[in-house]
C-alpha cells in the first residue's frame, strides 16, 4: 500500500456480501470501453498506460502511480463504474500492492480525487491538493472486496455536485463529500505499484 494511506480504519462494513457485478447506472450509458477499441478520449498508448485484449492495462513505477483520463467526458453529474482485475501474481504482502480504482474530479497532475481498494481488502477516498495527500475517507475494510488473485472488482462513485457515494460491487461503501471542478472533470482510472511492482487491468469501464 501507499505511504499515503497509513491510517486503517477498524469499521468493518458487515452485510455487504458480495454480489454481482452491477453498475447503480440504469439506461444507455454514455461510455461503455472494453478498450479493445478505444475511445480516442483515452489518448495514445504509452510505456505506463496499454491496450490490451483484456483491457486497459496500466503500470505504475514502483512505489509510486499512474491514471489516465478521457478528455471527452466529464463528471458534473455522473455515475462512474470500472472494473479492475486483480494481478495474476500478487506481491508477497498485499498491503505492498498498491491500490487501484478511479481518478475523478480532477484539475491538473497535482489536484485530483481518487477512489481505490487495495488487496488488504480496504476502500478508501484521496484527495491529491498542491501535491500533497490527503484523506478524505480512510482505508476501511469491507467484505464486498475481492482479493484473490485475478478477481474482478467493480468500483463506483455516484456523483451529485460536489457530493458523492462510493461502492464496490454493488455494495454501499460511504458517502463523502469534496471539491469538484465546476465541470465535474473528466472521468479516469488510476492504480499504484509498491515496492515489488504491480500492473492493474482495467476490463471495462461505464459512464451513466
Amino acid at each position: 500500500m501507499a505511504a499515503r494511506k497509513s491510517v486503517l480504519s477498524l469499521v468493518v462494513l458487515l452485510g455487504l456480501g458480495a454480489p454481482a457485478l452491477a453498475c447503480q447506472g440504469t439506461g444507455t450509458p454514455q461510455l461503455d470501453e472494453n478498450f479493445k477499441t478505444p475511445d480516442p478520449g483515452w489518448g495514445r498508448p504509452d510505456d505506463v498506460g496499454t491496450f490490451t485484449p483484456n483491457g486497459l492495462a496500466l503500470t505504475a513505477p514502483v512505489n509510486g502511480s499512474a491514471w489516465r483520463i478521457n478528455r471527452s467526458y466529464t463528471l458534473g453529474t455522473a455515475d462512474w463504474c470500472v472494473e479492475a482485475v486483480n494481478p495474476a501474481r500478487p506481491p508477497s504482502l498485499a498491503d505492498e500492492a498498491g491500490d487501484v480504482g478511479i481518478w475523478f474530479w480532477g484539475l491538473d497532475s497535482q489536484n485530483f480525487y481518487t477512489a481505490t481498494i487495495a488487496l488488504d481488502g480496504t476502500a478508501a477516498i484521496d484527495r491529491l491538493a498542491g501535491g500533497k495527500w490527503q484523506a478524505v475517507v480512510p482505508p476501511t475494510a469491507s467484505s464486498a472486496i475481492k482479493t484473490a488473485p485475478n478477481a474482478v472488482n467493480e468500483i463506483e462513485v455516484v456523483l451529485r455536485g460536489g457530493a458523492g457515494t462510493l461502492f464496490v460491487n454493488g455494495g454501499k461503501i460511504t458517502d463523502f463529500r469534496g471539491q469538484a471542478p465546476p465541470d465535474g472533470g473528466s472521468p479516469g482510472v488510476y492504480a499504484e505499484s509498491g515496492p515489488e511492482g504491480s500492473t492493474w487491468v482495467f476490463a471495462r469501464a461505464r459512464l451513466f
